[in-house]
């Protein structure tokens, strides 16, 4: 009888222990598919410009003078190597509401939905006007991806090259936490001005043909919790410490009461 119940105590803590744990297929990515085949990866995205985005444009010729002319002194299109995201903002050329970004001495240029080579096209069309041959360079000075949720540094991180996957968004952040429910996933995106909500499952693999792959300006990616959360390894080590000396503590008052 007194074995029975050692038995039972036993049991029940190895069963609590047991559907405690978070399974392995929720904490890790890129588990296999059905059918496991390579495929290629989906081209990165072409930015098309939206109200209140920001371009750091530079024209730039084979006459210093005119180059000068060009560019506002001091700001991110001149050789100004301290640039951070308060001087772009201050010094670079935002889209206003009706589309327009407004360049000195070169005047209005309309850039609105257009990628950044049809930008910088338009821009040339408007540089022509006053200097032939000269070249220009547009990029896009705003490009932001922010990262909340069960991930270890939230926070809005500007991204210094054309593309982004989700995956270096999350090691920017540093990575989703014990805590963190990879099957879910949000990602909200900007599209036509307006924000739309998509659910993400980082444990598939086709995660990587999709279009979520790579991010676009400005999404935010939320990492949801788990419904029962993971033990990290010093809570299991605890918690089996913890059945070894119920165990031992149970055993003893067996022996003691026979």
């Amino acid at each position: 009888m007194k074995k029975t119940i050692f038995y039972h105590i036993l049991s029940i803590l190895v069963f609590s222990f047991t559907f405690s744990c978070t399974p392995m297929s929720k904490i890790t990515y890129l588990n296999a598919d059905e059918k496991n085949e390579w495929n290629i990866s989906p081209t990165p995205p072409k930015h098309s410009l939206e109200i209140g985005d920001i371009l750091i444009v530079k024209v730039l010729s084979f006459d210093e003078e005119t180059t000068n002319f060009f560019n506002v002194d001091n700001n991110v299109n001149s050789a100004n190597t301290s640039i951070t995201s308060a001087n772009i903002y201050l010094n670079g050329f935002t889209i206003n509401q009706e589309g327009i970004i407004e360049i000195p001495y070169i005047g209005e240029v309309h850039v609105l939905n257009q990628t950044i080579d049809q930008a910088k096209k338009s821009i040339e069309e408007k540089v022509d006007l006053y200097l032939k041959d000269a070249t220009v360079i547009c990029k896009l000075g705003n490009f932001n991806i922010t990262v909340l949720g069960e991930i270890y540094r939230p926070n809005t991180f500007p991204i210094y090259k054309d593309n982004i996957s989700i995956f270096e968004a999350l090691a920017l952040s540093g990575g989703i936490t014990d805590y963190g429910d990879l099957t879910k996933v949000k990602l909200i995106r900007t599209e036509n001005n307006k924000k739309t909500v998509h659910s993400i499952d980082l444990t598939k693999q086709k995660i990587i043909n999709s279009d979520f792959y790579y991010l676009h300006n400005n999404d935010l990616i939320y990492v949801e919790p788990l419904k029962f959360r993971g033990f990290k390894k010093s809570q299991s080590q605890l918690l089996l410490s913890s059945i070894t000396t119920v165990a031992v503590l149970v055993n003893v008052y067996l022996k003691i009461t026979e």
